[in-house]
C-alpha cells in the first residue's frame, strides 16, 4: 500500500492472515483499515497507524484479548509501515514483526531495524498495543529493503532449513550495486534454487529503493 504526498510518500508492506478467499478476506480488511487510518491521522506517523489497524481490526473480527474470553477468530497481519522524506533521507519506520534491511554505502554489513514482536490485529495484542517509531541514518546511496516473511521462512537448501536473514543480508551485500529492478529478479532466482523440490510455506512480497 503506498501513497504519495508532495514531499514524500507512505509504504506498507504488509503480509496477513490465510491463504484463498479467507487471505484476501483479511486483505481487504487490512487496507480498508490502513485508508480509514490515514484519512484520521495522515501519512507521517507509522506507529500511530498501526495502532489503528490493530484496534479496527480487533474491533472487526470480536478478537479480545481478555483472558478466558472466547474469541471468533484470531487474524492479523505482520507488517512494515514507513513515511520517507526524500530530500531529507528522512525514514520514519514501525514494523510489526517485519523488519528493515539497511545497507549503507561503504559498510561491510547489512544493518537491521528490528520490527517489534506483536502482529496486528491478533487476540494476542492488546486493544491498546502501541508501536514505536523508528528513524535511521541513512546517508545518500543506501539501500533500503523489507521483505514478507515468505523469502525468510522457506525451506530449502541441502539440510532443508530456512533462507533466512544471514543469506538475504549475504545477497544485499554481493549485489549491492544493481538497481531494485535487478535485485528483485535475482533474489527470486536464488529463492527458487534454494526452495527446490520443497512446498512453497508463504506468499512473497518484498521491497527496495535507494536513498
Amino acid at each position: 500500500h503506498c501513497v504519495t504526498e508532495a514531499d514524500g510518500w507512505l509504504m506498507t508492506v504488509a503480509d496477513c492472515t490465510g491463504h484463498g478467499v479467507p487471505g484476501a478476506f483479511m486483505t481487504l480488511l487490512a487496507s480498508s483499515s490502513l485508508e480509514q487510518a490515514i484519512e484520521r491521522h495522515g501519512t507521517r506517523d507509522p506507529a500511530r497507524l498501526l495502532a489503528s489497524v490493530n484496534r479496527s481490526i480487533k474491533r472487526m473480527l470480536g478478537q479480545s484479548d481478555t483472558p478466558g474470553a472466547d474469541a471468533g477468530s484470531d487474524d492479523g497481519l505482520d507488517a512494515a509501515c514507513f513515511w520517507y522524506e526524500p530530500a531529507q533521507r528522512r525514514l520514519v519506520f514501525a514494523g510489526a514483526r517485519l523488519s528493515l534491511f539497511i545497507l549503507r554505502p561503504g559498510a561491510k554489513d547489512v544493518d537491521i531495524v528490528e520490527g517489534e514482536r506483536r502482529g496486528v490485529g491478533y487476540v494476542g495484542s492488546p486493544l491498546d498495543q502501541t508501536w514505536t517509531n523508528q528513524v535511521p541514518d541513512l546517508p545518500p546511496g543506501s539501500r533500503v529493503f523489507v521483505s514478507t516473511d515468505g523469502l525468510i521462512d522457506q525451506i530449502g537448501g541441502p539440510r532443508a532449513i530456512a533462507f533466512g536473514k544471514r543469506r538475504v543480508r549475504e545477497m544485499l551485500l554481493a549485489w549491492r550495486d544493481c538497481t531494485p529492478a535487478e535485485l528483485s529478479r535475482v533474489l527470486l532466482d536464488a529463492l527458487q534454487a534454494w526452495q527446490g523440490e520443497h512446498h512453497r510455506r508463504d506468499d512473497l512480497t518484498f521491497f527496495s529503493f535507494r536513498t
